[in-house]
């Protein structure tokens, strides 16, 4: 039997899934990852400890008869290590950090902004890559003239796990991480010598850019030889693991946070909704394209009530107030615990909840803060919607963890009055990225093929009753408007 082996190295965990040639799952190994938080809005990881947890898991899944690795990862996340030990200098920058957020306010103010999302599809926003890179280069001891004399290097988790994994013969990216850093250009498809300008960062320490499917070299540190053939942004391959192939398919995954991508095709507008273009992916050279919104807290809310507020034990408990509950009696919740995200793009602004009453329960608040993730979800499609003339949305492909909640995926359906589909292998991530390394192998013959593997579990259908849905929402544009003035 031909087996692929997909490396999902997200936020809160690595995983290693084996899948067959009809792209089932055969085995399965996950190890958590450890997050540090050493100031106010900073978020990191080590990126030793990352290497490791990979290590293992490809440890605990290869076989003999695994034909070729692919690798999906958490974005933006950066990390800069130096070239002849490979060792970090410094701990990962993870994509929800917000410590440059007075520096990319710096860059608007001097008007910058409208060039970088001619260039990259992106706004000026701490989330992505380039004021990291250049925060770390400013503020870790003689990294500069290190950069400078090309003794470091700069990936993102893609880049540094296959620069190890090749034990230091590739320096590699593909394009949909690189469309993700603010310094590649996605329209002219190259690294932008203006944007390594304006944030001071030299090009001796970039990776090259590939397509998603290429022949990334080899690993000899398993059992057997291990091909790598595929790389690619985790939200990215997800869109391919639920067959989100053709201009006007739509997906969202909701995890740590929710990323919702439309695919644009070949479609090269720019976003008028405060939403971002990114490479969707790039195979043998072609381009397509994606909108794309960004939520920073989806499963992180589940659990906050969870762990920090002790407001339910377990999924269980959470799942009996979502049913027994029928309104969160005017209680809205904020979750912006690291700024908002997409379409309001505000990286100082924090959580915060309204409508708190003397007779308000805890039952009030858990279930606030399930709608908050409806709420949010919405902010995303109205704005695809308005940005994308071409797209007549029938149809929100879902994935991830938060999917598997039954009343929060209604919620979802219920405020964005379409279907919701959900796929039966929530991993679409690493089921996308599979597929790609079958692809790039040469036993499947083009993106098509996904479509008829992708296989769904459940449909969502809108409520008719449109009137409390419309005055929910309606609530909750008035209370954000509120704590953003």
């Amino acid at each position: 039997m031909t087996k692929f082996l997909a490396i999902d190295q997200g936020t809160t965990s690595t995983k290693a899934i084996v899948f067959d040639e009809s792209l089932s799952s055969l085995k399965r190994y996950s190890e958590k990852i450890d997050t540090m938080f050493p100031k106010s809005g900073w978020v990191e990881q080590k990126p030793q400890n990352i290497l490791q947890t990979v290590k293992s898991a490809i440890n605990k899944t290869i076989s003999d008869d695994v034909v070729g690795l692919g690798i999906t990862n958490q974005r933006e996340t950066v990390v800069i290590w130096d070239r002849a030990s490979g060792n970090p200098i410094y701990n990962a920058i993870v994509w929800q950090d917000r410590r440059t957020a007075s520096r990319c306010k710096e860059l608007r103010n001097l008007g910058y902004e409208q060039i970088v999302k001619d260039k990259t599809g992106l706004l000026l926003d701490p989330y992505f890559s380039a004021t990291k890179i250049e925060w770390i280069l400013d503020n870790v001891s003689n990294a500069r003239s290190d950069a400078l004399n090309g003794n470091l290097a700069f990936g993102t988790i893609d880049s540094f796990l296959l620069w190890h994994l090749s034990e230091g013969k590739v320096h590699a990216t593909d394009a949909t991480n690189a469309s993700r850093t603010m310094l590649y250009n996605i329209f002219e498809n190259r690294w932008d010598v203006d944007l390594l300008e304006l944030f001071n960062i030299p090009e001796a320490i970039l990776p090259d850019v590939t397509d998603n499917c290429a022949n990334f070299g080899v690993s000899n540190l398993f059992a057997n030889t291990l091909p790598i053939r595929s790389m690619i942004g985790d939200q990215q391959a997800a869109a391919v693991g639920l067959g989100c192939i053709e201009a006007g398919m739509m997906k969202a995954t909701f995890g740590t946070g929710c990323f919702a991508l439309l695919n644009i095709g070949e479609d090269q507008k720019k976003s008028e909704s405060n939403l971002i273009n990114t490479v969707a992916y790039q195979i043998e050279g072609q381009v397509r394209y994606a909108l794309e919104g960004s939520i920073f807290n989806v499963g992180t809310i589940l659990d906050w009530l969870q762990k920090n507020m002790d407001m339910f034990h377990d999924f269980d408990e959470l799942n009996k107030v979502f049913e027994q509950s029928k309104t969160s009696n005017g209680v809205i919740f904020i979750p912006a615990f690291t700024g908002l995200g997409a379409p309001y793009w505000n990286s100082e602004c924090r959580g915060a909840i309204f409508g708190l009453e003397r007779n308000s329960s805890k039952s009030d608040i858990i279930t606030a803060a399930g709608e908050s993730i409806s709420f949010q979800a919405r902010d995303l499609v109205e704005a695809m919607c308005s940005d994308y003339s071409g797209n007549n949305l029938e149809i929100l492909k879902v994935d991830g963890g938060v999917s598997q909640n039954n009343w929060i995926m209604q919620n979802v359906s219920d405020q964005i009055g379409i279907e919701v589909e959900r796929a039966q292998n929530i991993e679409a991530s690493a089921m996308g990225v599979a597929f790609l390394t079958g692809l790039s192998l040469g036993y499947f013959s083009n993106l098509n093929d996904i479509g008829k593997i992708s296989k769904l579990n459940t449909n969502f259908n809108p409520s008719k009753n449109r009137v409390l849905f419309e005055k929910k929402y309606s609530d909750w544009k008035k209370t954000i408007k509120k704590l953003l003035d």
